[in-house]
C-alpha cells in the first residue's frame, strides 16, 4: 500500500458513519467517492481490506430498500394514518402585537386509497413474467389474458377505494 492511499484510506476511515448514511440514502460507491474526493478504485480497496465496513454499507443499503419497499406496498394497497389539523387563536400580546395560540389540535383517523401506479410497480418488480411492461415476452400468458387480468385488477382497485 502506498503513502497515498495510506492518507486516502484515512479519510474514509474518519468518514465512516457519514459514508453509511450516504448509502443509506441510495449513494452509490462511485457518487460516495466523488462526495469525498477520492477515486473509486481507493474506496473499493478500502472494502476489500475492511470487511466489515463492506459489510456495513450493505447493510445500510439494505435498510433502505426495506424502507422504500414496504413504503411501496403500502401505497399499492391503502393504508390508515392520523393526520392532524391544528386550529389556531389570535391573541394580543405584549406592546399590542398580534399572536397566536393552538385552540385546538384534531386528529383524525384517514384512509389513503390504493395507488394504481404503485400497483403496477410492485408486480412488475415481483412478478414480472406476468405483470412485465413487455407481455409478449412473458411466460404462459398470452397478451389477451395479461390484458384481461390487468383489467380486472384495475377495476377491483379503483372498486375499493
Amino acid at each position: 500500500m502506498t503513502a497515498r492511499n495510506t492518507d486516502k484510506f484515512k479519510i474514509i476511515k474518519q468518514n465512516h458513519k457519514l459514508i453509511e448514511r450516504l448509502a443509506k440514502h441510495g449513494f452509490q460507491d462511485e457518487e460516495i467517492s466523488e462526495f469525498l474526493g477520492l477515486d473509486t478504485m481507493v474506496l473499493s480497496e478500502y472494502k476489500k481490506r475492511n470487511p466489515g465496513f463492506s459489510l456495513a454499507l450493505k447493510k445500510a443499503m439494505m435498510i433502505a430498500d426495506i424502507e422504500v419497499e414496504e413504503s411501496l406496498f403500502k401505497r399499492a394497497t391503502g393504508y390508515e394514518c392520523i393526520e392532524e389539523s391544528i386550529a389556531y387563536l389570535p391573541v394580543t400580546g405584549e406592546n399590542d402585537t398580534e399572536e397566536f395560540k393552538i385552540k385546538e389540535v384534531k386528529k383524525t383517523k384517514k384512509f389513503v386509497p390504493p395507488d394504481v401506479s404503485s400497483a403496477v410497480a410492485w408486480l412488475n418488480n415481483r412478478k414480472p413474467e406476468r405483470w412485465s411492461k413487455n407481455p409478449g415476452t412473458t411466460g404462459d400468458l398470452n397478451n389477451q389474458e395479461l390484458v384481461r387480468l390487468r383489467k380486472i385488477a384495475v377495476r377491483e382497485m379503483e372498486e375499493n377505494m
